[in-house]
């Protein structure tokens, strides 16, 4: 009898053990981590909502004007792509280049600039001039 209780024993252990595996296996649960609660999803639901309430605006920046300011950088460099950059886009972009061509214009009207940084201007302005009348 003390064979047949130690089998029965370990049969059950065994059923445990796969009750227990199966169990897990079925049923995941579901993991804390990814769980919120109902005020924080209420919260998303009302930003989301509200968000999709606002007013968006219809208008365009041109990209070159956020460059127009830089020209009043100190930083040679910084100056120098400003430069380079506006120039580029009046070469690639018709539209903008009439724009381009005024603010550089007026840039090498005002006197209080360095010469230095009128020649630059005034060379690539011709680079833009050259380019519009082929």
């Amino acid at each position: 009898m003390n064979a047949t209780a130690k089998q029965e024993s370990f049969f059950n252990k065994i059923k445990a053990m796969v009750v227990k595996t199966s169990r897990s296996i079925i049923w995941r649960g579901h993991s804390q981590d990814n769980d919120i609660s109902e005020k924080i999803a209420q919260k998303i639901q009302k930003n989301s909502y509200d968000f999709s309430q606002q007013f968006h605006k219809d208008t365009f920046t041109p990209p070159y004007l956020s460059l127009v300011e830089q020209l009043e950088v100190d930083d040679e460099q910084i100056f120098q792509a400003a430069v380079f950059n506006l120039t580029n886009i009046a070469k690639s972009r018709n539209r903008y280049s009439q724009d381009i061509i005024g603010i550089l214009d007026n840039y090498l009207q005002k006197d209080s600039h360095k010469l230095e940084r009128k020649d630059y201007v005034a060379h690539k302005l011709n680079e833009i001039h050259k380019l519009i009348k082929k």
